[in-house]
């Protein structure tokens, strides 16, 4: 066990973070005390971190990955950013200076980030600065949640469930009016809708009939063509598509679906409790093909169980291949409720070289294919505190996914496991509205559901 007094109170939750970037929970303790102690009580593997005259959190983050590393012979490429968007004191950086090269230098002195993710982060701050315009402020977004999925992936700790046509049709009749109360409220506002987002679980779990009125809701509800703006379905499970749900989609003028294979390997598929194979995966392309959709995003995991390097390579090939104009590559988080986590939660602390070699072949195979990295976030028990990058073919970027992590923008969070933000860009500060996440509570508290809406149009 060992053991760090610092004299900073207030931060001891960050402290803790960066520990586990090293150590399980039962092999550090972060003590705050109010004076110096004395050597004689420090017992073996203990250590005094600050100077307890001016608690500075970030010198002393700096003081701490350097004494973990010394302990732990490792050297984790993040540095001391363990939150969940690191491009945001990035752009806050390129915000004062508006030089790529000050940035990087500022972050590697505060941080003390890897080369590698300082290169990351530039090649991110200035797609964004060329590509994406306006002020997110001025506008807002849309999030529909479909909490339902045909079988639940290892992986997997999101608000999904397997459900029979009677719950998903009570569920669906809530959604609807929750969504129409949203567009009586918004009907004076003054911000006009960026993006629309409907995800999940897997939305496409959903009949066609079901999918057209859900996105005719949204549509009428808040007077928006889907046409006119970004509007998103995910299909992600290719065992959920078929062309009339693709036809009806597209019909409705959404252009944009995500199909989210995670492997291109059969037994991968297999072993993370999905029932398709690569197979449906190029049948599910072809047919967005045939239909006409201008963008198809494709997410896939490095550090799934039993995959090699070699394994990876291939299905990020195939992906490329298959013409996906955005790929998403996720590095595996083992998450409390997963039931990867219920079998091995130890099991993000290993094969770290194994995914550090797909991460380095997904970025420089996308960049050498004309793939641009465009958005990035991270998650807790990460494998090798990596993280998740969203990369596009020139002007093919969702700004859904930027406007969520740049937490500069108010987005209306629609059914189970929504989370909105209110946005006050005088604080630059967000206060969420969050949904229940269980789709029966949200049926049994539905009204509650509709009274927190109130919030966002300041009731």
């Amino acid at each position: 066990m060992y053991r760090f007094y610092v004299d900073d109170h207030a931060n001891k939750y960050h402290y803790d973070e960066l520990c586990r970037v090293f150590l399980p929970d039962n092999e550090f303790e972060i003590i705050c005390i109010d004076k110096l102690p004395k050597q004689s009580l420090l017992g073996e593997n203990s250590f005094v971190l600050g100077d307890f005259e001016n608690a500075d959190r970030d010198a002393i983050k700096r003081e701490l990955y350097e004494k973990l590393s010394s302990l732990t012979e490792m050297k984790p490429e993040w540095g001391t950013l363990t939150g969940v968007r690191p491009l945001k004191p990035a752009l806050a950086v390129l915000d004062k200076s508006e030089s790529l090269d000050e940035m990087s230098e500022v972050l590697r002195q505060k941080y003390l980030l890897s080369d590698s993710k300082l290169g990351l982060l530039s090649d991110i701050a200035k797609y964004q600065r060329m590509f994406v315009k306006g002020n997110p402020s001025d506008m807002i977004s849309i999030y529909a949640g479909i909490p339902f999925c045909p079988t639940r992936c290892e992986y997997c700790s999101f608000a999904s469930n397997v459900a029979d046509d009677k719950a998903i049709e009570e569920y669906l009749a809530n959604l609807c009016k929750e969504t129409e109360y949203c567009g009586k409220l918004y009907k004076n506002h003054p911000k006009e809708i960026e993006s629309v987002y409907i995800g999940g679980g897997t939305p496409t779990t959903l009949s066609a009939s079901q999918l057209k009125d859900l996105i005719s809701r949204i549509s009428d509800s808040f007077k928006i063509n889907p046409a006119d703006i970004e509007f998103t379905v995910e299909a992600g499970r290719p065992d959920t598509i078929t062309e009339e749900k693709l036809k009806t989609i597209k019909n409705c003028g959404v252009s944009r679906i995500s199909i989210n294979p995670q492997s291109m390997k059969d037994e991968t598929m297999r072993l993370i409790g999905r029932d398709h194979s690569a197979q449906d995966i190029r049948n599910a392309f072809a047919a967005a093909r045939r239909v006409g959709f201008e963008v198809i995003n494709a997410d896939l995991i490095a550090g799934l169980p039993k995959e090699t390097p070699e394994d990876f390579a291939n299905s990020l090939d195939e992906i490329i291949r298959l013409g996906a104009e955005n790929i998403t590559v996720h590095t595996l988080s083992v998450k409390r409720g997963s039931r990867l986590h219920e079998n091995d939660p130890e099991y993000y602390r290993r094969d770290i070289e194994r995914v550090s070699k797909m991460l380095s072949y997904a970025g420089s195979r996308l960049k050498g294919s004309d793939y641009h990295p465009y958005y990035i976030y991270r998650q807790k028990h990460q494998m090798g505190a990596f993280e998740n990058v969203g990369y596009c073919l020139e002007g093919k970027h969702s700004i859904y996914n930027i406007r969520i992590m740049e937490d500069k923008q108010s987005i209306i969070a629609l059914g189970a496991g929504g989370v909105g933000k209110i946005y006050y860009p005088e604080e630059d500060r967000i206060e969420r509205v969050a949904n229940v996440s269980n789709y029966e509570i949200y049926n049994e508290r539905f009204n509650e559901m509709l009274e927190r809406k109130d919030k966002y149009f300041g009731g």
